[in-house]
């Protein structure tokens, strides 16, 4: 298994399962061995799917206790990246549904040479190394009993 990048993009899906239990001890575990960085539009999205679709406002304050570990990136400062790699999303074969609404996350990662953690298979056909919660976990665990 491919070690992942010393610096990993998170997606929406990633912090709402974090907020709802399923990995914030992944998010801390990921925040020991990586820099951690989102997109303002990912913590918008996340905090809406929070309040509004799973009903549950509470669990924002959830939600910034974990981006304490993140750094937020505004997707203005990703401008000259967005339309190219709005095109590179949009061509991907594996997602073959032609959205480009997570072209801010594949520019952070190409600006910040980095990974994206996701559960989303968008990004797949982008030329970016892309990470589920589990797979991620054990790239870490054995980077980290490699002395890596």
């Amino acid at each position: 298994m491919r070690t992942p990048s010393s610096t990993l993009v998170l997606d929406a899906a990633v912090l709402v399962a974090a907020v709802r239990g399923r990995s914030s001890g992944a998010i801390l575990a990921a925040a020991s061995a990586a820099s951690l960085v989102t997109t303002d539009r990912v913590v918008h999205e996340a905090r809406r799917r929070i309040e509004l679709g799973l009903k549950r406002p509470e669990l924002s304050e959830v939600l910034y206790a974990l981006l304490a570990e993140v750094t937020v990136v505004p997707v203005a400062a990703l401008a000259p990246h967005l339309p190219r790699s709005e095109v590179v999303l949009r061509d991907a074969v594996p997602s073959r549904n032609g959205s480009t609404k997570d072209a801010h996350v594949l520019a952070l990662a190409w600006s910040a040479d980095a990974d994206v953690w996701t559960t989303d298979r968008d990004f797949g056909g982008t030329g970016t190394a892309t990470w589920s919660t589990a797979n991620l976990m054990r790239g870490l665990a054995d980077a980290a009993s490699d002395g890596g």
